[in-house]
């Protein structure tokens, strides 16, 4: 290291500590300027203050004493600020930011003090060249232990912010009397809208919650949903999501979800009653969904395709024996007996139309006609006779599968 170089850093360093506050302020109004999303109020403006006159200090005295920089730690200032701009939300690009932008303005200001100290090009090269490297290494230093404490901080935060709205979202769910203006504080989320509830689950990989997410917010994407939805982890693999208006309506023949990942769906309801109205709806459709063996669920089961059968999933003993008595061998866990109680629980899902069911299935016309004989004849009647309880036991099939299926063999 050069000697000369060394000790002109050191002389320069001595003279700035004596005014370093007032470097400090300069620097930070500098930082503001260019990095607006640093600002904010009073208190956090001055914590970014403190944490520059720290980081200053510090700075001046690695020049003026030689500290060893490898054993030097972060400002108690600079790792308080940290924590606070993760509890705000701020993003740790714009705080790794703000030290590769403090680094440029204190090294551009001790250029100034060196150029203006001697006019000896050969020292200012070789000072130059000490000062970047061991700034860079301070900074180095300290943003890795700034982002620690920004992560640790920001994991912290949310863990207990999450802690709070999964309190409230409970006590909303139980029927508790509860203040809609505080809960919508607490929640960010508001509650005098119509809102679609659902739950999403997942035995994808590790990362389950992460997986669900991802499908919600795809889901709240293609609704054209006017706000952020509020999303509630319920245990380690189910998410409960709310959807604030959906300006269109749910197809699920178009949301595609990850294999391993299912989502209910409740039916769009307004105000904190239909808060609560839709989740229930969606909890009801999980278990119909559940009640199902997982290779035959349905990726989407939403509440009004449903009807009745969240009611039977409570018995299904009872509902199994109710199927086969209403669909006797129609009833089998077969492919074939499978086509003919789909072609039939569309036909008569469409009023009988045979035209209308096979634009459905994509069938010829008399594909269906022969499908729906050959149902009846199995029935031992026709389609029309008993028709709700033999509607009712099709789209029973259709969501449980052969958990109420008579096993072939």
């Amino acid at each position: 290291m050069h000697s000369d170089a060394t000790e002109l850093l050191a002389r320069i360093a001595r003279g700035l500590s004596r005014h370093a506050l007032a470097l400090s302020e300069r620097l930070t109004e500098q930082m503001l300027q260019i990095e607006p999303e640093l600002r904010g109020d009073s208190r956090v403006e001055s914590l970014l203050r403190a944490s520059v006159t720290g980081n200053v200090v510090i700075a001046l005295h690695i020049y003026e004493l030689g500290l060893d920089i490898d054993e030097l730690e972060a400002p108690t200032e600079a790792l308080e600020y940290a924590r606070r701009m993760a509890q705000r939300g701020t993003s740790i690009t714009a705080l790794l930011r703000a030290y590769r932008i403090g680094q440029r303005l204190f090294n551009d200001h001790m250029l100034g003090e060196l150029t203006a100290a001697t006019d000896d090009v050969a020292l200012i090269t070789s000072a130059v060249a000490e000062m970047t490297d061991r700034s860079f290494a301070y900074i180095d230093r300290v943003s890795q232990q700034v982002v620690t404490a920004y992560q640790d901080e920001r994991d912290r935060w949310l863990q207990n912010q999450m802690a709070v709205r999964t309190a409230r979202v409970r006590s909303i769910l139980s029927g508790q009397h509860v203040d809609p203006i505080d809960s919508e504080r607490a929640l960010g989320y508001r509650l005098d809208r119509t809102h679609l509830g659902m739950v999403v689950w997942s035995d994808a990989g590790a990362d389950q919650l992460r997986a669900a997410k991802q499908v919600a917010m795809t889901i709240a994407d293609q609704l054209s949903c006017q706000g952020p939805p509020l999303l509630i982890p319920a245990d380690e693999s189910t998410l409960w999501a709310w959807l604030p208006q959906p300006e269109l309506d749910l197809d699920p023949a178009a949301v595609r979800t990850p294999e391993a990942t299912w989502v209910a769906v409740g039916r769009p309801a307004t105000g904190l009653e239909g808060f609560r109205l839709t989740h229930r709806q969606a909890t009801q459709a999980q278990v119909v969904a559940l009640s199902a063996p997982a290779p035959q669920r349905a990726p989407i089961c939403c509440s009004a395709q449903i009807g009745p059968i969240a009611l039977m999933c409570s018995d299904l003993t009872a509902t199994r024996a109710w199927i086969s008595e209403i669909l006797g061998a129609l009833a089998r866990d077969d492919d074939a007996a499978a086509q003919l109680r789909e072609t039939a629980r569309v036909f008569l899902e469409t009023n009988g139309s045979f035209q209308t069911t096979a634009e459905r299935l994509v069938l010829h016309r008399n594909t269906v006609q022969y499908r729906i004989r050959k149902a009846e004849a199995v029935l031992g009647h026709s389609l029309r006779e008993r028709r709700l309880d033999v509607e009712v036991a099709l789209l029973a099939c259709r969501w449980l599968g052969s958990t109420v299926l008579q096993s072939v063999g």
